[in-house]
Order: C-alpha cells, then structure tokens, then sequence
C-alpha cells in the first residue's frame, strides 16, 4: 500500500493550552512541523471566547497555509441554538472549515437532531464523530448511520475512540464500510497505560493504529487530525514524520 499526498497535521488545542492564540504564529510553527492539514478546537460557544477572538483577529488558516482545515464545535447541546448556529457559521467562515466536527451526544435521552439539522440548513459542513467508551451515547452504529442518514451531516471516524470499544477493529471495520461515502477526515492517536490520547509513535497500540488507518486510506485517501497529547513542536513533527514514513513506504 502506497499512500501519496498524504494530508496530516495536528489539532490546536494544546497551542491554545499554551496561551498561543495569535493564528500567525500558530501556522509559523506548525509549519515547521511539516503539517498541511489543521483542526481548529473552539472551547465555548460564546463569541468572546479567547480561541473565537483568535479568529476574528487573524485569518492565517487559509488554502495556501494548510490544504485541509477542520473546525472542532463544543458540543451540540440544543439549548441557545441561535447562540451555536451564529458562533459556528462565523468560525467555519473565519478558518476556512470544510469540517465543523461534534460530539454526538444525547440530550435528555435524545441526539439534539433538530440543532444539526438548522446548522445545516444554515451552511455549517457539520460532522459526527464515533465516541470513546466513556461516554454514555455517540458510539452505537445504528444509531450513527440514522444521524448521518437523517441529517445529512458528514462523519469522522475517531481510530482511537474505536479501538477503545473493540481491540480487534472489527467495530472500527463496521464504522469504515458503513459511513466511507460520508466520511471527511479521520481523529488519529493511540493510548498508553496512563493516557488514552497517546501520540501514535508512544503508544502501545501502535501497530493496530498504523494498520487501521492504512485501510482506510487505501479505500478514501483523506485527512489525518492528529489528536495524540504533544507538548513540543517537535514531538507533533515525529508524529508526522512517524505516521508518513509507515504509511507511504509499503
């Protein structure tokens, strides 16, 4: 398996962790890393947010800058819906997003499907992605595919969120062959003892990992998101250089 133009990069979440807001030197240094592709992770809904600001400030995330540019929403929750609608059509538009992610989670028993589907209806590329085994909703295939059916949203699947509900990836398979037609990029990270969102080259799991994606690429070449906890830039460009290196050299 020969994977060419391989489209990679990081989430921002641990540079917003950091108290690097500026969107100028966040793609400075991400650059060095060798990333085209980039998550934006918002915190809150609410306009004034530091990481909202941030992109109202600075438009460095453009096509020239990275190839692939995602937006990760707060979680969908149904209540203020005006609130969400307006905060994430104006983040999509600030980053360039082809991708505004969520976690599907249930409200009062229920997926808030009506606040997808307004989002929707207003423009934002909404995606789902697969939950982890601590959450309560958000991992049942089934239920997935009538989300994805229902509201036309876009998919991500989430490697290690699958792993974590079947080591074999038999479930992860599943995911793959029934939502591949919606599918837009991929979460990737491994776990270790002590964290379940390992950088891929740390972790314990690494084989599964690389393979599973592997296949995926081989039936839709898309976006890695790379979710594993980094602390230097140079870890997040090991990462790259990791997962490159396994996945374009067969």
């Amino acid at each position: 398996m020969s994977i060419r133009n391989l489209v990679i990069g990081p989430s921002t979440g641990w540079l917003y962790a950091k108290e690097i807001f500026s969107l100028t030197q966040q793609a400075a240094f991400l650059k060095t890393t060798g990333a085209n592709a980039v998550e934006v992770c918002l915190a809150r809904w609410e306009s004034e947010d530091k990481r909202m600001l941030s992109l109202k400030a600075d438009r460095a995330f453009g096509a020239k800058t990275f190839i692939h540019r995602s937006l990760h929403l707060p979680d969908v929750c149904g209540l203020k819906p005006e609130l969400q609608i307006a905060t994430a059509k104006k983040a999509v538009a600030l980053c360039g997003a082809t991708t505004a992610v969520t976690h599907p989670l249930k409200v009062g028993g229920e997926y808030p499907v009506e606040s997808y589907e307004r989002m929707i209806a207003a423009g934002i590329p909404l995606a789902i992605e697969n939950m982890d085994r601590r959450k309560d909703s958000g991992f049942n295939l089934a239920e997935l595919e009538v989300l994805v059916a229902s509201t036309r949203c876009k998919f991500v699947l989430d490697v290690q969120h699958a792993y974590e509900h079947d080591l074999g990836m038999k479930y992860a398979t599943d995911l793959l062959e029934s939502l591949k037609s919606h599918l837009t990029h991929l979460h990737v990270s491994g776990e270790t003892k002590d964290n379940i969102h390992s950088l891929v080259h740390k972790a314990t799991n690494t084989k599964t990992i690389v393979e599973f994606v592997g296949r995926v690429l081989a039936a839709k070449n898309v976006p890695l998101i790379l979710e594993g906890e980094y602390t230097t830039f140079e870890e997040i460009k090991r990462e790259i250089e990791f997962l490159t290196g396994e996945l374009t050299s067969h």
